[in-house]
């Protein structure tokens, strides 16, 4: 009887190598397509946080605007700590030094937004409120339900009417920590909540727009954030502050 011929040793030898050799190609290959796919990847993204961003800034404008048809064309006022309203201009001519962010709390309270999650932009590093936080909107008190600064990444100009100028623009990303006049219109001036490279902006009219610069789509406003001498009177010179 004729005994099967196996594979030699050598012969073994030459199917590992093949198999191996095989093995990385494939490995040189699918890292490749990593080295082209993941900043592709990242890009698309930080395109749908952006939109996502865009959806939440756009409620928080649309919230306000909603408030204001409702109370004379005035925007809500600022909160303090013992859950007063205080408007965002006093009697005598000063811009209150309360954060922008406090007003927030009237919009919940009120019901005119539901959910602290709209606050959160999800390309920042800020975070949605945990169970400290009131569930209960309604009936919580209105100094409970100040959002805490990395709770929210959106801010406003309290000082405007929505009688202001179509252009002038409401609320948006809030501005970074090294807004600077030397920096007017330009992207140094923008949000660190994308990373600089712009941030949402919504109108008094009540449109939209992405920015990538810190000057607004129109009007003669040379930068949202700043906002010129005597700003607070003015119905086209925004500053969003946090």
């Amino acid at each position: 009887m004729r005994k099967r011929k196996g594979i030699s040793g050598n012969g073994v030898g030459v199917v590992v190598g093949i198999i191996i050799g095989v093995v990385l190609v494939i490995v040189v290959i699918l890292v490749a397509a990593g080295v082209f796919l993941l900043p592709a990847l990242a890009k698309a993204q930080e395109a749908a946080r952006r939109a996502s961003c865009m959806n939440s800034c756009r409620q928080i404008g649309l919230a306000m605007t909603q408030y204001a048809e409702e109370h004379d064309g005035a925007y809500p006022n600022l909160v303090d700590e013992n859950g007063k309203e205080v408007p965002a201009v006093g009697p005598d001519g000063k811009v209150s030094p309360l954060p922008a962010r406090t007003a927030f709390a009237i919009l919940l309270k009120r019901e005119y937004l539901t959910t602290t999650k709209v606050f959160v932009c999800p390309s920042s590093n800020d975070r949605v409120t945990d169970d400290t936080f009131p569930s209960d909107y309604a009936s919580a008190r209105l100094q409970n339900l100040i959002l805490p600064e990395k709770n929210c990444s959106y801010g406003w100009d309290p000082t405007k009417k929505h009688s202001a100028d179509p252009t002038c623009a409401l609320v948006a990303d809030k501005p970074s920590d090294d807004v600077s006049p030397a920096n007017e219109g330009t992207w140094n001036n923008n949000s660190d909540n994308h990373n600089k490279e712009g941030q949402n902006v919504f109108y008094n009219d009540g449109h939209i727009k992405w920015a990538t610069t810190s000057a607004p789509d129109a009007g003669d406003d040379t930068d949202i954030y700043l906002g010129g001498p005597g700003y607070e009177k003015s119905s086209t010179d925004a500053k969003i502050i946090r």
